[in-house]
């Protein structure tokens, strides 16, 4: 009877692909046809996924880490990308992948279809024409060949969310038994979206949508996807909160071990589409982000973007890069301006 449990154990581990080592090494990265590593970008985002020697990225940080991306990609003899995800326009996702563009050769491109009035998404439309390349605005349901694996995309059902976060392309990652979940800036409005949809959601391992902010990743989000891991990538020591006490605590109730950038730096997942494993143990800190400074938005009042109708802190990176004709300098409380019509910056007021 008693090996007849252990079988029984050892196939549930197999189905799972669970990452399953006791009391013996790790199976070497250089075995793992299948990668997926989250890059130290500070508070950002970056993605890349190896299948069978085939590479994409999703977002690629922000402009103070564009040069790292680059060396590193170099570092890994990469000389081609066969696809680029933009899940949104924010500055933190797609500054560095505007250097990217420079530096390599890139199959396809896949973005948002919207416009953003910023200095650097004309940057990044720019080199992508610039590179002889049409960006590809894809619908869930479409998928695309990565070596022997998959990039299925589930959302965003449609590109005109007032939310800029809320447009974030989704993707569902597959290789052999493993899946992989990630949604960007994906907020509440966008995952309920997705759940709704039918579409299967379960992964092994989830990016945390928005950096942890407790804007995403809401309790019935997380139990459709039941993920076992859960990767986090914010910045040390960040004035957002990111990750939040809320989604830390919705992870821990479902069971997920977590990995953090501002904890960890980078971390790699490997898979052989059966068995999981990583680059270094799971994080056993659960404590959140530092705070939003108390002082920070009201005393120094607001930046509107009339035209987004959105409205940001003065020190966000999008005023810096904002039409002079569509801004306007307030001191209207944060409640006050929703009030208005007007909603917050997902980077600068979460």
């Amino acid at each position: 009877m008693k090996r007849i449990g252990i079988m029984i154990l050892l196939a549930c581990l197999i189905m799972t692909g669970c990452a399953f080592f006791p009391n013996q090494e790790k199976p070497p990265a250089q075995t793992a046809p299948c990668t997926v590593e989250m890059l130290d970008v500070g508070q950002g985002l970056c993605i890349l996924v190896q299948m069978d020697g085939e590479y994409l990225l999703y977002d690629g940080g922000g402009r103070e880490t564009s040069s790292y991306v680059v060396r590193h990609l170099r570092d890994l003899g990469i000389r081609e990308l066969n696809y680029m995800i933009a899940s949104h326009y924010d500055e933190d996702h797609i500054s560095g992948l505007v250097g990217v563009l420079s530096a390599f050769e890139v199959g396809h491109v896949l973005a948002p279809d919207y416009e953003a009035d910023t200095k650097i998404f004309r940057s990044f439309h720019e080199k992508v024409l610039e590179c002889g390349l049409e960006p590809d605005s894809p619908d869930p349901g479409s998928s695309f060949p990565l070596g022997s694996g998959e990039i299925l995309i589930l959302g965003p059902e449609q590109y005109d969310d007032p939310v800029e976060n809320n447009r974030s392309i989704a993707v569902m990652l597959s290789y052999g038994a493993f899946r992989c979940l990630i949604t960007g800036d994906a907020e509440q409005q966008e995952e309920a979206n997705l759940v709704v949809s039918g579409r299967d959601l379960s992964a092994d391992l989830y990016v945390a949508g928005h950096h942890g902010s407790a804007s995403a990743s809401t309790p019935a989000f997380i139990r459709s996807v039941s993920p076992r891991y859960v990767f986090f990538s914010c910045g040390e020591g960040n004035a957002y909160g990111h990750p939040s006490a809320k989604t830390l605590q919705t992870v821990q109730d479902a069971g997920a071990e977590i990995f953090r950038t501002d904890r960890q730096g980078g971390v790699t997942a490997y898979s052989d589409g059966t068995q999981t494993w990583f680059s270094v143990d799971p994080c056993q800190d659960w404590s959140p982000g530092n705070p939003l400074p108390a002082a920070s938005s009201a005393a120094g009042g607001y930046v509107l973007n009339k035209r987004s109708m959105r409205f940001h802190r003065p020190d966000c990176d999008s005023v810096r890069q904002m039409s002079p004709s569509n801004r306007e300098d307030s001191k209207a409380t944060r409640e006050e301006l929703i009030a208005q019509g007007y909603r917050p910056c997902g980077a600068c007021n979460p």
